[in-house]
């Protein structure tokens, strides 16, 4: 597993260990409004997730969890 660092980032393959922080952002109505436009539930932030796992698994990438690494937070 690859795991990309900068100065102030982490980024690193989505895990379900992330479910929390993703939902967080993906349940907020400003942030969705220039993504989906509507917030999201739990659930569907999970399938998500379980998703880009499949993504990983087949194809060795996709899309990345990006992580301040002063905070920890996503």
């Amino acid at each position: 597993m690859t795991i990309l660092t900068t100065a102030r980032l982490r980024l690193e393959p989505m895990f379900d260990a992330h479910l929390d922080g993703l939902h967080a952002m993906n349940a907020d109505p400003e942030v969705m409004r220039y993504i989906s436009g509507q917030p999201e539930t739990r659930a569907e932030t999970q399938s998500m997730i379980d998703r880009v796992q499949a993504r990983w698994a087949e194809f060795g990438y996709s899309w990345w969890t990006f992580i301040e690494r002063a905070t920890g937070e996503i």
